[in-house]
C-alpha cells in the first residue's frame, strides 16, 4: 500500500510539471500581455497604487488548511502574508473611509461553493484536492498584479432584502502567469471526471485569481454577478521593493 501510495504521488508531481509546462506555453502571453496592461480600462480619476514586489511570493508561507464540516466550510486557497497588502489597504481606504478589511490574503483556488455543490457530491473529498494542491506546490505559484479592481454599484440579481442598495469592493486582480494555479485546477477537474463527474457542472478554466483587499458590506463572488477579472480593473498597480 505504500509502494502504491509512493507511486500515485510519483505520477502526480509528473503531471503537475508536464501541465505547467503545457499551461506556460499556451497562456504565458495572455496572461503577460494581461500584466502589464494590453486591453485594460482604468477609471479615468483613479489613481496608482503601490505594492510591494514580493507581495505575491508565498513559497515560504506554509500552506493552510481549510476543512470544515459545515456548509461553504471546504475550500483550497494559497496563503499569502497580510503585512504586504496592509499599507495598499490602508491606502485605498484613505479615498474612500468606510472598508472593512479581513486582516489576512488569499486567493482562492477552489470555492466553497464549488466544493459543496460539484465535487464533494462526486465523491471528491478536501483531503484529495489539498494532496494535489501540495504535490503541484501551490503556495509557490508565480503571479503577478494586475491592477486594482473595484465595484461600486448595485447586484444585478439581488437574492434577499440584505442584497439591495449598493456595495463597495476592492480586489488585487492577479495573473496567473505560468498557469500554476490553472494546473491545480485541471488536475481536481481530472479526479472529478475520473470520479463520475458531470463535466459541464465544473470549468477549470472558469477562475478569476484575486486578492480581496476590503468591502464596505461583505464581499461579492461570481453567484452574486461579480466577475473579478481585468474587466475589474478600476486603477493601476506598481510594485515597489
Amino acid at each position: 500500500m505504500a509502494k502504491s501510495s509512493s507511486v500515485l504521488m510519483l505520477v502526480l508531481q509528473l503531471a503537475c510539471i508536464i501541465l505547467a509546462g503545457f499551461q506556460t506555453a499556451f497562456a504565458a502571453d495572455r496572461q503577460t500581455a494581461m500584466s502589464s496592461g494590453g486591453g485594460i480600462i482604468y477609471n479615468p480619476d483613479a489613481p496608482t497604487f503601490a505594492l510591494p514586489r514580493d507581495a505575491l511570493d508565498s513559497h515560504d508561507i506554509p500552506f493552510s488548511n481549510h476543512s470544515n464540516n459545515r456548509p461553504f466550510g471546504s475550500y483550497l486557497q494559497q496563503t499569502l502574508d497580510f503585512t504586504h497588502f496592509a499599507d495598499l489597504f490602508k491606502a485605498i481606504n484613505a479615498t474612500v473611509g468606510t472598508l472593512q478589511s479581513r486582516g489576512e490574503a488569499h486567493i482562492t483556488v477552489v470555492s466553497p461553493p464549488e466544493y459543496d455543490r460539484v465535487l464533494k457530491p462526486a465523491g471528491v473529498t478536501i483531503e484529495e484536492i489539498e494532496d494535489i494542491a501540495r504535490q503541484c506546490g501551490l503556495q509557490s505559484a508565480r503571479l503577478q498584479p494586475v491592477c486594482v479592481g473595484r465595484f461600486n454599484g448595485s447586484l444585478p440579481h439581488p437574492m434577499s432584502e440584505a442584497d439591495n442598495g449598493t456595495f463597495l469592493l476592492y480586489s488585487l486582480v492577479v495573473a496567473d502567469v505560468f498557469g500554476d494555479l490553472a494546473g491545480i485546477r485541471q488536475e481536481v477537474f481530472k479526479l472529478y471526471r475520473k470520479k463520475g463527474g458531470e463535466g459541464a457542472l465544473f470549468q477549470p478554466e472558469g477562475f478569476w485569481p484575486h486578492v480581496t483587499l476590503g468591502f464596505d458590506r461583505r464581499d461579492l463572488f461570481i453567484e452574486d454577478g461579480i466577475y473579478k477579472g481585468s474587466n475589474y480593473c478600476y486603477a493601476p498597480i506598481h510594485t515597489t521593493k
